[in-house]
C-alpha cells in the first residue's frame, strides 16, 4: 500500500502578466488611464480657476500619453523585478545595479517618446537638446514616483503571493501529515482487534466449544466485510459506527454469553453525524477486557450518543472496577490511539475524558464537532 504523501511543488508560480493576456488588456489600459484622466482634470480645473485659455490639444498630449508610455514600459520593469527582486539580503545591490539604471533609462525613453508626440502633433516645431532637457526635468519627480510605485506594488504583490503559497503549502503538508498519522493509527486498530478476537476463538476451540467458535468466525468475517467497505475513510456516519460496534459486540457476546449485557442508545439528531471510523470499538474493547472480563459477575456496558451544544457526545460506561490507575490507562493502545486520532482530525475542537461513572465502573466521554460531512477530505488509500 502506498501511503507516501504527495509531493508539493515548492516553486512559486510566476505572477500573471497582464500585458501578455489580451483578455486583461482593456482593464490594464483602463488602470493606466485613471491617472491620465486625473491629470487632465487637474489641468482643466487649474485653467478654469485661473481664467486662462484652454488648449485641449496641449492638455491631452501632455497628460494621457505620459501614463500610456509607462504602460508600455511596465512589462520590462516587471521582468526586471522578477529577475532581480528586492530581497531582504540583496535589495541594496539590486537597487544600485539594476533599478536605478533602469529608472534612468525609463525616464530617458519616456521623455524622448513624449517629445516625439509633441513634435508629431505640431505642438513643437523642432526637437532640440534644450527642449529635451526641459521635458526630462519637468517630469522627473513624477517619473521617479511612478517607477518606484510599479516596483513597489509588484514587490508587495510578490511577497503576498509567496506568503499565501507558503501558507497553502503548510496547510497541505499538515493535511498530508495528518493523513499519514491517521492511516498509521488506524492500521493499529485491526491487528489489535484481530489478535484479541482470534485469541478468543482459539480459546473456544481449545475448550471444545466449536459452535460458538464458528459463530464468532462468521461474525468476525461480517465485521471485516463492513470494515473493508469503508476502506480509506477516516470518518463515517455515527449510524455506521454503531453498526460496526454491534458487530464487534456480537462477537464478544458469543464469548461471554449472558455475562455481558449491552445497552446502545442514539439520538435521531446525530444519526447522520460524521465521527472517526472505529473510534468507539477500542474504547468498548477496553471496557470489556479490563472492566468486565476480570470479574465473574454480570457485566454491563452502556453506550450513548447524543447532541450537546452543537457537538456529538459519545459515552461508553461499564460496571467494572473503575478507574484505579489512570497512567496505565493512558498508555494503553486503545486510549492512546483514540487521543491521537481525535487530535489529528479536530485539533483542539474535541474532548476526550474518562472518570468513574454512574454504573460504578469507568465512563469514557468523547465529544467532536457535529457535521454531516467529513471534516477532513483525504484522498482514498492506494493499493
Amino acid at each position: 500500500m502506498n501511503n507516501m504523501p504527495t509531493a508539493v511543488n515548492a516553486r512559486p508560480t510566476l505572477m500573471p502578466r497582464p500585458w501578455a493576456d489580451w483578455f486583461n488588456l482593456p482593464a490594464y489600459l483602463l488602470a493606466w488611464s485613471i491617472p491620465g484622466v486625473a491629470a487632465l482634470s487637474f489641468y482643466y480645473l487649474n485653467q478654469t480657476l485661473s481664467a486662462q485659455p484652454l488648449n485641449w490639444s496641449y492638455a491631452v498630449i501632455s497628460t494621457l500619453p505620459n501614463w500610456y508610455i509607462w504602460a508600455l514600459l511596465t512589462p520590462a520593469i516587471l521582468k526586471l523585478s522578477q529577475r532581480w527582486p528586492l530581497e531582504q539580503d540583496s535589495w541594496k545591490q539590486v537597487l544600485l545595479t539594476v533599478h536605478i539604471p533602469a529608472l534612468v533609462v525609463s525616464m530617458l525613453i519616456h521623455s524622448a517618446v513624449n517629445l516625439m508626440l509633441f513634435r508629431t502633433t505640431g505642438l513643437h516645431d523642432d526637437i532640440t537638446f534644450g527642449l529635451y532637457r526641459v521635458h526630462f526635468f519637468t517630469r522627473i519627480h513624477a517619473n521617479i514616483f511612478t517607477y518606484a510605485a510599479i516596483v513597489g506594488l509588484y514587490s508587495a504583490w510578490e511577497y503576498y503571493r509567496r506568503y499565501m503559497t507558503r501558507e497553502a503549502q503548510t496547510a497541505t503538508l499538515q493535511v498530508q501529515l495528518a493523513q499519514a498519522n491517521l492511516r498509521a493509527l488506524k492500521m493499529q486498530i485491526h491487528p489489535h482487534f484481530l489478535f484479541n478476537t482470534l485469541h478468543s476463538i482459539a480459546a473456544l476451540v481449545r475448550k471444545g466449544e466449536n459452535k460458538p467458535a464458528v459463530n464468532m468466525l462468521g461474525q468476525l468475517g461480517e465485521f471485516l466485510r463492513l470494515a473493508l467497505e469503508n476502506k480509506g475513510q477516516q470518518e463515517i456516519s455515527l449510524e455506521q459506527e454503531l453498526d460496526f460496534l454491534r458487530r464487534y459486540l456480537a462477537i464478544e457476546q458469543t464469548r461471554f454469553g449472558e455475562r455481558l449485557q449491552v445497552e446502545v442508545t442514539m439520538d435521531e439528531a446525530v444519526r447522520g453525524a460524521y465521527v472517526p471510523n472505529l473510534i468507539l470499538q477500542p474504547i468498548v474493547e477496553n471496557a470489556i477486557h479490563h472492566g468486565i472480563s476480570p470479574s465473574m459477575q454480570q457485566g454491563r456496558i452502556r453506550i450513548e450518543a447524543r447532541l450537546e451544544e452543537g457537538r456529538v457526545t459519545m459515552q461508553v460506561a461499564d460496571n467494572g472496577p473503575g478507574l484505579r490507575n489512570p497512567e496505565r490507562l493512558k498508555k494503553g493502545v486503545g486510549v492512546g490511539n483514540t487521543q491521537e486520532r481525535l487530535e489529528n482530525l479536530y485539533g483542539r475542537d474535541q474532548d476526550f475524558s474518562f472518570r468513574n461513572g454512574s454504573l460504578g465502573g469507568l465512563e469514557v466521554t468523547i465529544r467532536v464537532p457535529f457535521s454531516t460531512q467529513p471534516v477532513m477530505q483525504l484522498p482514498p488509500e492506494v493499493d
